[in-house]
């Protein structure tokens, strides 16, 4: 005999309702929402100033050699930079679920090291020349925040590069938006398509007339 065991979804959160906070007008809800947003504010401007102290903490120089295994063999810390100045180590505690992007597995002390022999974690890379510096370390609930291409940037020691960012002098910026690209026209050192300079301006203008009632 087979028995069906489906249930519908009413069924299933049959006694798990949450207790539902006040019921409002649009125009209550508003009022609400707006009053949420100045506190939304606070907290992106301080996000915001604290990706500025970030960029102006000390690096560590990396004297030991690291080694991992990755698709083509063993590779050393300085080679997955792949000639690039800034690199982020993440470690999972994972399977790679099918993902395609290249997985090295750390050999040695690396783990200890840099903080995550115990739990996942996050480890910011700078390189000068062939020597590399440790910038910055996040791991446990630090790691939530991660995932984005901002939350990322905000981590690495130059940020997003842009010209509104609290950075230390001489560091790179640009304008802000236009080093965005269509993602099959990231070539070293090629200029941004005309055509999302375009947008990108558009998109700005946009941004900056309702940016009095948004999350900015």
């Amino acid at each position: 005999m087979t028995i069906d065991k489906t249930v519908s979804a009413d069924d299933a959160n049959k006694g798990q309702r949450p207790n539902m906070p006040p019921i409002a007008s649009p125009d209550e809800w508003t009022t609400a929402w707006a009053k949420l947003l100045v506190k939304e504010k606070a907290s992106t401007r301080a996000r915001d100033a604290l990706a500025a102290e970030r960029r102006r903490m000390p690096w560590m120089a990396v004297e030991k050699d690291y080694e991992f295994e990755g698709p083509q063999g063993k590779v050393s810390l300085l080679d997955l930079f792949e000639g690039r100045r800034q690199l982020i180590v993440y470690r999972a505690f994972f399977e790679r679920m099918g993902w395609k992007m290249p997985w090295y597995s750390f050999e040695g002390t690396f783990d200890t090291d840099f903080g995550v022999d115990e739990w996942h974690g996050h480890n910011v890379f700078f390189r000068d020349g062939n020597q590399i510096f440790r910038t910055y370390f996040t791991n446990n609930r630090g790691d939530e925040a991660m995932g984005t291409t901002w939350s990322y940037l905000d981590i690495t020691p130059l940020g997003r590069q842009e010209v509104w960012e609290d950075s230390p002098k001489g560091y790179p910026q640009t304008q802000t938006y236009k080093w965005w690209n269509w993602n099959d026209n990231y070539e070293a050192d090629a200029a941004p398509d005309a055509k999302w300079v375009e947008v990108s301006d558009s998109g700005e203008a946009a941004f900056r007339k309702q940016s009095k009632g948004s999350n900015e």
